[in-house]
């Protein structure tokens, strides 16, 4: 069990270590540094509160651009690792080869760390737009440990992605379609409302869970229904356990196929 734990610790190590690396060789030189995180989430955020704003006369939802936001971090911090878990493993191909004592999983958490610090800052621009908004931030004290069970969530999918990538090519392509049509398969920028037919099918949707949680505690200080919160929980806890599972099943070819 020791050995077990110390390995453990040692690919968390060096997962941040890479993830860190690579967020600081990606902002090295340009003008615009952490902004470029920022950039594509703000010029969502502006776009569609634009656009609501013309077609609509006011929203019915409270807080709506706090409700937006949550929901467009949220969507982008997933469409980002798992873009970015899908090639992890199939453009390392010598680094694969290469490795001896560094477990593959690095390659995975790596990008799984470095969106989880750009989506740092973006939590930090969500607390700026909180106070201009005058929101209670006391919601944000829960965040850590919704973000914690999403993180779990992500991961295992990451895993899965990562492998699959591997042996499926066009697995890329596929997402890329998938992740556009996440935006409005998720309700991002509208409200599901309960007994409709688009909130029936975000009943399997993982994501969906995530952000409604997220705006019952931050936005509107409320405790989410106890079934939602346990479905969130055993989501994270499943895709975490089968996604590590899929992972630890093929590794041992990637070395032949990359």
């Amino acid at each position: 069990m020791r050995a077990k734990w110390m390995k453990i610790l040692k690919i968390l190590r060096v997962s941040l270590s890479l993830a860190k690396a690579n967020f600081i060789l990606r902002i090295e030189g340009s003008y615009l540094g952490i902004f470029w995180y920022l950039l594509n989430p703000l010029a969502l955020f502006y776009i569609i509160l634009f656009i609501q704003k013309s077609a609509f006369a006011g929203s019915p939802t409270p807080h709506y651009p706090a409700y937006l936001m949550i929901g467009i971090i949220g969507l982008n911090f997933f469409r980002q690792v798992i873009s970015s878990s899908i090639q992890s493993i199939a453009a390392s191909g010598d680094y694969i080869k290469s490795m001896n004592n560094i477990a593959p999983e690095v390659l995975v958490l790596s990008v799984v760390f470095q969106s989880a610090l750009s989506h740092f800052f973006e939590f930090i621009l969500m607390i700026g737009f909180m106070v201009y908004w005058r929101i209670s931030l006391l919601g944000l004290l829960f965040y850590p440990f919704i973000f914690a069970a999403f993180l779990l969530l992500v991961i295992g999918i990451a895993f899965i992605f990562a492998a699959v990538g591997v042996y499926i090519t066009d697995i890329d392509n596929i997402w890329s379609i998938f992740a556009q049509l996440l935006l409005f398969i998720t309700p991002i920028f509208y409200v599901a409302t309960p007994g409709s037919a688009v909130y029936t099918a975000n009943l399997f949707n993982p994501l969906f869970y995530f952000l409604e949680i997220s705006r019952r505690l931050i936005i509107y200080s409320e405790w989410p229904p106890a079934w939602m919160a346990l479905t969130m929980l055993i989501l994270s806890l499943s895709f975490f356990v089968i996604g590590l599972a899929v992972f630890n099943k093929y590794k041992k070819k990637f070395a032949e196929l990359v």
